[in-house]
């Protein structure tokens, strides 16, 4: 899938209307992390191949808001038939979970975001992920960047985002995250042909959205 980008080159007053964002003179900035109100809803395509899966699907996901689960506090989300992810606050990702079994769960958390974002920001996120099906757990490690601030488009519209990008020893992993409407409106995932299942890619763009104000 090709889809265009610019990078623009704008200030931070101009690039997100949130008041989360400190201006400066150089490049936008998100300072805190931020969700989608709950009941907000959005749809996505993804298309996937090889050890990613085969075909074409659409799903629609909603914010859920604060949630208990197994003695916590975290932030929901759920694209129907019982499937959910929970996340602490800072979007750092902690469990999936199917009709209340969880699927994978995450020690302490995956950081698939480290706050305040802006162009150049680098993290290192290591943790335990637990595979409940097989009664498996890996131990990984993953380097985060935050490439650039561009524009993306989609179906849904053209959107002021951030690229991040998620490089391990087997896969590549990219978002473009918008912080207007707090969701990841692109993203392009990339396994290698070292990758234990063997390669395969997984494509998502946003289709559509109903975010609450």
């Amino acid at each position: 899938m090709n889809v265009p980008t610019t990078i623009c080159v704008l200030t931070a007053a101009t690039f997100f209307s949130s008041g989360l964002v400190v201006a400066q003179t150089d490049a936008p900035r998100v300072e805190r992390s931020v969700w989608p109100p709950a009941g907000s809803t959005w749809t996505v395509q993804t298309k996937s191949s090889g050890s990613l899966g085969a075909g074409s699907r659409t799903a629609t996901w909603q914010a859920l808001g604060e949630q208990d689960w197994e003695g916590r506090r975290v932030m929901g989300l759920t694209s129907g038939g019982g499937f959910y992810l929970y996340y602490d606050a800072n979007r750092r990702i902690v469990a999936q979970v199917r009709d209340g079994k969880p699927v994978q769960t995450y020690d302490p958390y995956e950081a698939l975001y480290d706050w305040p974002l802006f162009v150049g920001k680098s993290w290192v996120s290591e943790f335990r992920i637990r595979d409940h099906s097989r009664e498996q757990t890996v131990a990984l490690k993953y380097d985060f960047r935050v490439e650039a601030a561009e524009e993306v488009t989609t179906p849904a519209g053209v959107f002021k985002t951030f690229r991040i990008r998620r490089d391990g020893p087997d896969d590549r992993y990219i978002v473009w995250f918008s912080p207007e409407l707090a969701v990841e409106v692109k993203r392009v995932w990339e396994r290698l042909s070292s990758h234990r299942p063997g390669p395969g890619t997984n494509e998502m763009e946003l289709l559509s959205h109903n975010i609450k104000k």
